[in-house]
């Protein structure tokens, strides 16, 4: 199967995932009180990161080793069996530890609650574990019927479960069935691995899988962390449940966009990781380069976009009460920008075994957790962006130096690094003057900007990459046919 199918299969699981996430807050943000929908987007987060908490790496390391050792089958099969105890218990840790996690934060779930919540833990990191086997198998076609399967069960069940007046508890039961019935999909593809001779792995090689799978958890879980709401806490001891409610709010609509931009890299990783496997590090490195630059592009027009029509977007998706987020939505946007390292990302954590993703992580949580405490506690949630997204840009320009470091200036265009984010900048500074103006002209606004980056992103050559872009998906849809 072709990178460009892998991307297309990836890129299909992640619009369904995304679209059913999406359209699962708009609706509990309708249906629960603005304490519950509080409560509902802290509990999910405290479970997400326990789980992390508690993964010990398994994720990173099947994914890694599944896609570089497809060659060799012993191999494969040595390292799945190491792998399969790991993958079936530590969701069951986690599913233990949470309810302390939600007594130790102060949540406010009742015995029922609790235990629905540590169900959702243990559901969704099974789904987590055979999503990462599935990923290193490239098999990208069953990982998409996993998300339509939860997407069902999210979605209708957000329509039309009766919920409790009481607090979230029923919204966690029902994510638990949607995890769990993802869970199921591509299981007897990733037990096939299993079958076979395993072949003799020497102790060194195990001491290489066993430091890249701790430096990989201690990356995850500070990335869970640094990317995925870390600051959640600090929120919420500031403002409340209510300003729990309002940041999640712009934050959905900022994480479907990065879902949204990074559709077209799904399938890249493995790509990446196998060129490197194979000897093939030049080619990588080049590849990744022409991904950035067309990552560029798709980031930069998402973020222009949802400065322009903030207002409209928020009022759209969660209501009237919620539109005036719009602001913090435009300043979390920047943060889209510190995405288009993320190919550059994997090869430098394949290059070192992960100690330049768990190293650079932990500085930019330290930089988070620092910016938001400050800022949070003297301008609210505008200070809790600000430190989302600084802290955002500043992790992408550690990526870009130590890139240049190890493979030059050619792994990546710093012209269009430049011209990019000052397009964006701009588009941030002028929104506060342009939010009283009707949706035309911010919309016009908005597609000016996104003209001006379509002719300043050029790949190596100094094409356009608008225009490369076209060129790939018509060569793609010939292939098709």
């Amino acid at each position: 199967m072709s990178i460009l199918r892998h991307s297309a299969w990836a890129a299909a699981a992640a619009i369904v995932l995304t679209v059913a996430r999406f359209l699962f807050a708009a609706i509990l943000a309708r249906r629960l009180s603005l304490t519950d929908f509080g409560q509902y987007v802290y509990g999910q987060w405290l479970a997400d990161l326990t789980f992390m908490v508690c993964s010990l790496g398994a994720m990173g390391a099947i994914s890694r080793y599944v896609a570089e050792f497809r060659h060799d089958p012993g191999l494969l099969t040595a390292v799945v069996r190491r792998w399969r105890p790991f993958a079936l218990g530590l969701p069951w840790v986690a599913a233990a530890a949470v309810p302390f996690a939600a007594w130790l934060s102060g949540l406010s779930l009742d015995a029922n609650g609790l235990a629905l919540l540590a169900l959702l833990t243990m559901t969704s990191g099974l789904w987590a574990m055979q999503t990462a086997a599935l990923t290193g198998m490239q098999r990208f076609d069953l990982a998409f019927g996993g998300s339509v399967v939860a997407a069902v069960v999210l979605v209708a069940g957000a329509l039309w479960m009766p919920l409790d007046a009481n607090g979230p508890s029923r919204v966690f039961g029902l994510m638990a069935l949607a995890s769990g019935s993802a869970a199921v999909v591509g299981s007897a593809s990733t037990r096939r691995l299993l079958d076979g001779p395993p072949a003799v792995i020497d102790a060194p090689r195990w001491r290489g899988i066993r430091e890249y799978a701790i430096n990989m958890w201690l990356t995850a879980l500070l990335w869970s962390l640094v990317w995925s709401r870390g600051e959640m806490p600090i929120v919420r001891a500031y403002l409340g449940d209510a300003g729990v409610a309002h940041y999640a709010a712009a934050l959905v609509l900022f994480g479907g966009a990065i879902q949204g931009v990074m559709l077209a890299t799904g399938g890249v990783a493995p790509q990446l990781t196998r060129l490197w496997g194979e000897g093939g590090k030049a080619q990588a490195v080049a590849l990744a380069r022409r991904i950035m630059d067309m990552q560029l592009l798709v980031c930069g027009a998402a973020a222009v976009m949802l400065i322009g029509l903030g207002p409209e977007v928020m009022q759209l998706a969660f209501g009237a009460g919620f539109r005036a987020g719009s602001t913090v939505l435009a300043v979390l946007s920047l943060g889209l920008i510190g995405l288009t390292v993320s190919c550059q990302n994997h090869l430098l954590q394949i290059a070192t075994d992960g100690r330049f993703s768990r190293n650079a992580t932990s500085a930019g949580l330290i930089a988070l957790m620092a910016s938001a405490t400050v800022l949070v506690a003297s301008a609210g949630l505008f200070g809790a962006a600000v430190a989302r997204a600084g802290t955002m840009l500043l992790m992408a320009g550690v990526s870009l130096f130590f890139v240049h470091r190890r493979w030059g200036g050619a792994a990546y265009s710093l012209r269009n690094v430049v011209a990019v984010l000052a397009i964006v900048v701009a588009c941030v500074a002028v929104q506060p003057q342009l939010a009283d103006l009707s949706w035309v002209l911010r919309a016009g606004v908005a597609l000016l900007a996104a003209g001006l980056l379509t002719v300043a992103v050029r790949d190596a050559e100094g094409r356009m990459q608008v225009t490369m872009i076209v060129q790939r998906l018509r060569l793609a849809m010939g292939d098709q046919r």
